[in-house]
């Protein structure tokens, strides 16, 4: 009956969680695309804006006073990296309650197009219209929209040297990895997701499920989609692993979720990436299936429990079954 027992208790679990995967949605979201796309152009204004240079830091100081005026508390997060100053922007809405969800992007843009077609332009900073502001312009717009009964629940952060890896001894995700690393345990497990948006503001916008991140939250965010009807933009089918912002949260076994196009634009890392890439359409896409995750997950008190290895799930199933075939075989005898 322990055997039986543990099977049901199995199938309970999933059908729950498949219940809660499927809820009926009842927020409607306030998200306003045409807003964020002014985001992404305001952020584009100050030209390129690679670590540690004036430009991000007038960037910088424009998206701290936005924030503030939305009534979050801003704090600047410095270290150094490779002798750069550089400065992740931390917002919080209540500083005495460990926020359950993160929601990142970065705001630095590439120091070097190095995917441009023209060898001598590879030299050249980027203006990341795309690739860092349009996360950075999804988050500033939730910061302007989400209802305060949830907002002690968020915090926001804007990761800086993400996108330098590879030029002149970078690399990846320092800003992201910084962070992860000055959490303490208690603060670790007080997270319960990490929502992480990257390239997401594309004309013609396709986000596959990016293929480190955790699975359970990655079903609640397309379940929401999908009821949305946003299904042609959240693909249910599996893209690249990408080296991101999110990593350091998987490693540190908090569960994660990339939100990113893939393939990659045509114009990625190149003096392409410009405002008229990207669309107002896409970003209220994107932020409006956000919004409504956020307060579906503090309403519900959403957990999202780390990937297990199919392995563990088939013997979950199996050797259960094979316990009860050796013990119906030997009472037979």
């Amino acid at each position: 009956m322990r055997v039986l027992g543990s099977v049901a208790v199995f199938i309970i679990l999933l059908s729950t969680l498949t219940a809660q995967t499927n809820a009926q949605i009842m927020h409607i979201p306030a998200f306003d695309g045409d807003n964020a796309y002014d985001c992404i152009l305001n952020q584009c204004s100050f030209g390129p804006r690679p670590p540690g240079s004036e430009n991000l830091t007038l960037c910088r100081l424009y998206i701290s006073e936005n924030l503030e005026s939305f009534g979050w508390n801003v704090t600047l997060q410095n270290f150094t990296y490779r002798e750069t100053i550089c400065t992740n922007i931390i917002a919080t809405w209540n500083s005495s309650i460990n926020a359950s969800i993160v929601l990142g992007a970065h705001y630095d843009t590439r120091p070097e197009a190095s995917q441009e077609p023209d060898l001598l332009n590879r030299t050249k900073p980027i203006l990341g219209a795309n690739d860092g502001g349009s996360g950075t312009a999804i988050l500033m717009e939730l910061a302007r929209v989400l209802p305060e009964s949830v907002r002690s629940e968020i915090e926001i952060v804007l990761f800086d040297a993400e996108d330098s890896g590879g030029i002149n001894g970078w690399e990846w995700i320092r800003g992201s990895t910084y962070y992860v690393a000055e959490l303490n345990s208690t603060r670790r497990e007080s997270i319960s997701a990490m929502v992480l948006v990257d390239m997401v503001g594309d004309n013609d916008l396709n986000l596959p499920r990016e293929g480190s991140s955790t699975s359970s939250l990655q079903n609640a965010i397309w379940s929401i989609a999908g009821q949305m009807a946003h299904g042609d933009i959240f693909v249910d089918s599996v893209g690249g692993s990408i080296i991101d912002d999110h990593r350091p949260f998987l490693d540190a076994g908090i569960p994660a979720v990339d939100l990113i196009q893939y393939p990659f634009p045509e114009y990625w890392h190149t003096l392409q990436d410009t405002p008229d890439k990207c669309s107002a359409e896409s970003l209220e896409i994107v932020g409006s299936v956000l919004e409504v995750f956020i307060v579906e997950h503090v309403a519900g008190n959403g957990t999202y429990p780390p990937d297990v290895p199919y392995l563990v799930y088939a013997a979950i199933i199996i050797v259960p079954g094979f316990i009860i075939l050796v013990v119906y075989l030997y009472r037979k005898q």
